[in-house]
């Protein structure tokens, strides 16, 4: 057999005889997956629909929005400390202390990825 031809059907999953691929897709997936997991109680299934306690893997996506709450909650503080300035200089001075900040994703401890 062709290697070309082996990685692509590896890919791509194989068929069965009539055409019909043999990977789930939609509801049929759904339904697989609901039969695989069989659960008589609501702590039985929320334990079988939970996710984990995975750690964050990817804090800098959210580096926006947690930016913005940083800036929201110091804009108070930044106007009764530095009375007179501009919104300009009090973004700049908020921007200053969030690149410092323990809540800065970028500053917390990465997590080792194991390979």
């Amino acid at each position: 057999q062709d290697p070309l031809f082996a990685n692509t059907h590896a890919m791509i999953g194989s068929m069965d005889d009539n055409g019909q691929d043999d990977v789930k897709v939609g509801r049929a997936a759904n339904r697989a997956n609901a039969e695989a997991l069989s659960a008589s109680s609501i702590e039985g299934a929320l334990s079988a629909l939970s996710t984990g306690g995975e750690e964050d893997q990817h804090p800098e996506k959210r580096m926006k929005a947690l930016h913005k709450a940083f800036e929201e909650r110091m804009l108070p503080e930044m106007k009764q400390q530095y009375p007179g300035l501009r919104l300009g200089q009090y973004k700049d001075k908020i921007f200053q202390l969030w690149k410092k900040s323990p809540e800065n994703p970028m500053n917390q401890p990465r997590p080792v990825l194991k390979s």
